[in-house]
């Protein structure tokens, strides 16, 4: 049965885990989203400087990470985690470019990427802890400035935990309603998030 009322940003990061993969939690994904876009982003921007391909590797990783989250060992940080995936993500971008520039062969691009991987430290600097703080602050701030048909149902979806049904019971919007308006916050959400990084 899941527990309602425990605002998902007050979850740690294992707890999110849990939620995404045993309950299929869309909220709980968006969390961890919304947690470590910009420490992603941040960490990405050290191997590349086109904002555009910074944020679609951004994506990239959190679509890798997403699609893997049933591999992360939960005595492994999940910020070193994902940071590690980020990373990765942009050493491959930077090595497919180094291909297409100076058309490496493919063998000898295989063992460039190996070699990268392994000079590449994994551990998460104060720095990328401070940012990806600063992230949850500002998410909890982009909630409370959406537009008054948004704001209620996000702040009950993201920070109190509720279900899609007990959000149609508490305010009486019918579920179909309470899931449009959902996805709408979502991606005013991550709009919000992404200008203030531009």
């Amino acid at each position: 049965m899941e527990r309602t009322g425990l605002k998902l940003t007050d979850l740690t990061d294992v707890q999110l885990v849990e939620k995404a993969l045993g309950e299929g939690s869309e909220a709980a994904y968006f969390t961890l989203y919304t947690r470590y876009h910009v420490g992603v982003c941040a960490q990405v921007s050290r191997l590349v400087q086109d904002s555009a391909e910074v944020e679609d590797i951004c994506m990239e990783t959190f679509e890798k990470a997403f699609k893997q989250l049933a591999t992360y060992r939960t005595d492994m940080r999940f910020s070193t985690w994902i940071l590690t995936i980020a990373r990765n993500s942009a050493l491959d971008h930077v090595n497919r470019e180094k291909t297409r520039s100076k058309r490496i062969e493919t063998s000898s691009l295989d063992q460039d990427d190996s070699n990268a991987s392994k000079v590449v430290d994994p551990s998460v600097s104060p720095e990328d802890e401070y940012i990806m703080s600063q992230c949850q602050e500002k998410f909890e701030t982009s909630i409370e400035g959406l537009p008054e048909l948004y704001r209620e149902i996000a702040r009950l979806c993201f920070l109190d935990n509720l279900g899609y049904k007990e959000i149609s019971e508490k305010t009486g919007v019918p579920v179909n309603t309470v899931k449009t308006r959902v996805r709408r916050a979502k991606m005013i959400l991550t709009d919000a998030m992404q200008e203030d990084e531009d």
